[in-house]
């Protein structure tokens, strides 16, 4: 009777760890509009499109109307890690989500650039 109540126990705890990760990223699906002021033009202004796909989150950038796939999308704990490539350079953007909005950087050869994010309201 032990075991079947700690193997009930085990199980019900897994569930709810899996549906607390689910959910922690659910609150940053959708489309956000960013600007990044100090990078070169066209890459300061665009939109994130965050979505889940077979229950993983993934995301691509829309600059000037071409699209950017984003390889390397995690959400941890409020911090959003996006690692894509742009002109044959490696990026890795770190996203803190605070008060439903988006606001970090990333080191590039040509120095920081800074990001902020805001979500697209639907109309």
């Amino acid at each position: 009777m032990k075991i079947k109540v700690l193997l009930f126990s085990l199980l019900l705890l897994a569930t709810f760890s899996t549906y607390a990760d689910v959910k922690g990223y659910q609150k940053i699906l959708g489309l956000w509009e960013f600007s990044a002021p100090t990078a070169p033009q066209p890459y300061d202004t665009g939109t994130l499109n965050l979505k889940e796909v077979e229950k993983k989150l993934t995301g691509e950038f829309t600059i000037d109307g071409q699209t950017i796939e984003i390889p390397g999308v995690n959400y941890n704990e409020g911090m959003l890690t996006l690692k894509f490539e742009v002109e044959n350079t490696d990026i890795t953007l770190e996203l803190k989500v605070q008060d439903g909005l988006m606001e970090g950087g990333t080191d590039t050869p040509n120095g920081r650039v800074m990001v902020k994010a805001k979500p697209v309201k639907n109309k």
